[in-house]
């Protein structure tokens, strides 16, 4: 398969420059109309994926959400990821004047206004990327950590696309310096916490509803250095395509090790989905890793032991 590679990733920057092109010429609502269909469409066209989100839901929530409850969380999921990226392209086109009309900001947001320097943790809930390209409507700028995705091409696209907004992108590599360096001025730095960072990678396990997974460390580890604040940021979005951005009080995490750290965010974290859960990726593989000891019986199907270090 390695040399259809090159012609993959050819028609993967295709795709993407016509997205480019031809998405920020629609009216706000035929972009939300095209989300939802989307993601029923998607919904309907990738049973594997239906199934890992309910496996996770059954995990997540067992009896306490009845059948109904956890297919409309199914589909919501769906179609919020689907206007994510839809806006990902609409909101590169006159930035600033979309984000005024359509972002708001809850009253709570004086608590990353008041908190510099900040650590802010969000997770792959609402559209992560407009939470941070929101922030140039504060006049201030937020450095983002971002893992590259394969294609070069692809790769650089999406970086344009995202410094329009005024947002720094530090590249995974070499991060840790980058992030010191924000930090230590005075700056503010974004971090998705809910992927699976093995300990091998740089993570560490702690409890996500009920069992043990995989969390990067680096936000607790920061904090613990360099006295920052964590502030957990995220947004919801309504029927019409509207957003609203919240943050929560700072966290002075310094004084704790970096497992009990990092539990106190994803505390944070799940109590966040559960509030919202139709916003949160469901079909991703949260629940991958069984570590030693752990009850391999309550994980889902898709899960297997974690590779020793």
């Amino acid at each position: 398969m390695k040399p259809l590679k090159p012609i993959r990733q050819v028609g993967e920057a295709i795709l993407v420059l016509a997205a480019l092109a031809i998405i920020p010429l629609f009216p706000r609502a035929l972009v939300v109309r095209l989300a939802w269909g989307m993601g029923d469409v998607g919904r309907w066209c990738s049973p594997s994926l239906r199934r890992l989100a309910r496996a996770n839901l059954d995990l997540a929530f067992g009896d306490s959400k009845s059948e109904a409850d956890k297919a409309a969380i199914v589909r919501e999921s769906y179609r919020v990821f689907a206007l994510m990226l839809l806006d990902l392209f609409w909101f590169a086109v006159f930035s600033q004047r979309r984000l005024r009309r359509w972002v708001t900001f809850d009253d709570s947001i004086h608590h990353y206004q008041a908190t510099r320097p900040a650590l802010v943790v969000t997770a792959h809930f609402g559209n992560w990327e407009v939470t941070g390209q929101a922030t140039v409507l504060l006049g201030e700028t937020i450095s983002s950590v971002a893992t590259p995705v394969k294609n070069p091409v692809v790769e650089y696209i999406l970086g344009v696309v995202r410094g329009r907004t005024g947002q720094e992108i530090a590249r995974r590599a070499g991060a840790v310096k980058a992030m010191l360096a924000v930090i230590r001025r005075g700056g503010r730095i974004a971090l998705l916490l809910d992927q699976n960072t093995l300990p091998h990678e740089g993570g560490l396990f702690v409890n996500f509803f009920g069992l043990p997974v995989p969390v990067s460390r680096a936000a607790a580890s920061l904090a613990r250095h360099t006295k920052a604040a964590v502030v957990m940021g995220y947004c919801k979005v309504d029927a019409a395509g509207r957003y609203r951005v919240f943050a929560q009080a700072p966290l002075f995490l310094h004084t704790l090790d970096e497992t009990a750290a990092t539990q106190v965010i994803i505390d944070r974290v799940e109590a966040i989905i559960r509030d919202c859960p139709g916003h949160w990726l469901w079909m991703y593989k949260r629940w991958k890793y069984v570590p030693a000891g752990a009850p391999r019986e309550r994980y889902p199907y898709y899960a297997r032991p974690a590779p020793e270090a």
